[in-house]
């Protein structure tokens, strides 16, 4: 058994959003919306600039030009939006959620969690990938929830022994830098 606590602080809520950032679903997300709102922009922008050459400058026209431009802009930066919404979203939630003390203990059953929240334990099929990011070891849950560990808390003999679990139990590493 393994077991971690952590003090919940402004560096590792940045690391969850970025490990959140690079969630497949993200991904996709961001692709796909990424690539609609530069299509869209462009398509805004030239039929824009194409009536304002052929009829000259109007209200509607000139919002339609702007409308095209914060599209691109969206579209092109759709990585940078959505960390934003994630840090506003965090930070709309109570500070008692943001901030204390989290403890994690790892074993063959599952993780167990002790925070202000409650008491919960999180069995092995509830995960379905773990990677590395900096500094810190993730497990995401198939609902997106995160568990994150900083390896340089752990002493080696607890970082194999977690490793070991990892691999016995959700399978392989799924992302993240190399362990």
């Amino acid at each position: 058994m393994v077991t971690y606590r952590m003090e919940l602080d402004e560096e590792k809520r940045r690391a969850a959003i970025e490990v959140a950032l690079e969630s497949p679903d993200n991904v996709r997300r961001r692709k796909i919306g990424g690539r609609v709102l530069v299509a869209l922009g462009v398509l805004l922008v030239l039929e824009s600039l194409l009536l304002l050459a052929m009829r000259g400058p109007s209200g509607p026209r000139i919002a339609l030009l702007l409308l095209g431009a914060v599209a691109l802009g969206f579209g092109v930066r759709a990585r940078a939006w959505q960390r934003f919404v994630m840090r506003r979203a965090e930070r709309l939630l109570d500070k008692s959620l943001r901030s204390g003390v989290a403890s994690y203990s790892f074993d063959d059953d599952g993780v167990t969690i002790d925070s202000r929240l409650g008491h919960s334990l999180c069995f092995w099929p509830s995960f379905r990938e773990w990677g590395t990011k900096g500094p810190y070891l993730y497990l995401r849950r198939a609902d997106n929830r995160i568990v994150l560990v900083e390896r340089g808390a752990l002493s080696q003999d607890e970082l194999a022994e977690l490793l070991r679990l990892l691999e016995a139990h959700v399978g392989p590493s799924g992302g993240g830098d190399a362990a």
